[in-house]
């Protein structure tokens, strides 16, 4: 984020990506909007606070002018729904000329995030989530597309889940240095392809 920008997040929920964005030092920029279908989730981020204009609105249709937006960021929501492609032409249509968009999905080729969305029914769209099938659906839309992956295996994630696994776990050292050291051999042995999460960098043309 940079000072005059106006940033948005779809799917923002209680406003948590937006307070870390901000508490990563970045300047503050001119407006910050974070849009949820859910009112009660808008309503705890206001209570909570945190910083920008919240509104209730479906990623589908999303309740602004074309080309509002500096900066755009989708995380965790394609996979939601059942017409991404939709959530991803709203995107482009809001986004500014030279603008940026950031879509952020969990790998369905990575066998955790696989084992997660098998047990939880409302993130099997995780399942149809891949390296290919993320930059296909950004190179429709957007002129300009990079994709990277983050993180080979989720294991903090497995292993100090408040469902499935020991949270309590987090707050002793030895654990923590384990799971340091298990993440970092999976950096060297991981395919990438199958690494935890997608992460596309989707640019529009300056005109």
């Amino acid at each position: 984020m940079r000072p005059g920008q106006a940033v948005l997040e779809v799917g923002c929920g209680e406003g948590g990506n937006l307070v870390n964005l901000l508490a990563a030092g970045a300047a503050r920029p001119r407006m910050i909007v974070g849009v949820d279908l859910f009112e009660r989730k808008l309503s705890f981020a206001r209570a909570e606070g945190v910083a920008g204009h919240f509104v209730c609105g479906d990623a589908l249709a999303l309740p602004f002018r074309d080309r509002v937006f500096d900066a755009i960021l989708c995380r965790d929501v394609l996979h939601h729904v059942e017409q991404p492609e939709r959530v991803m032409a709203e995107l482009r249509r809001v986004c500014k000329a030279g603008g940026t968009a950031w879509v952020i999905e969990p790998n369905g080729r990575n066998p955790l995030i696989w084992g997660l969305a098998r047990l939880r029914p409302h993130e099997r769209g995780q399942l149809r989530n891949s390296v290919a099938s993320i930059t296909a659906l950004g190179t429709r839309w957007f002129p300009h597309v990079e994709v990277e992956v983050r993180q080979p295996l989720p294991i903090y994630r497995l292993a100090l889940h408040y469902q499935f696994g020991f949270p309590r776990l987090g707050s002793f050292r030895p654990c923590q240095a384990t799971l340091d050291a298990l993440d970092r051999a999976f950096r060297v042995l991981w395919p990438l392809r199958a690494w935890a999460y997608i992460v596309a960098r989707l640019r529009t043309s300056a005109d």
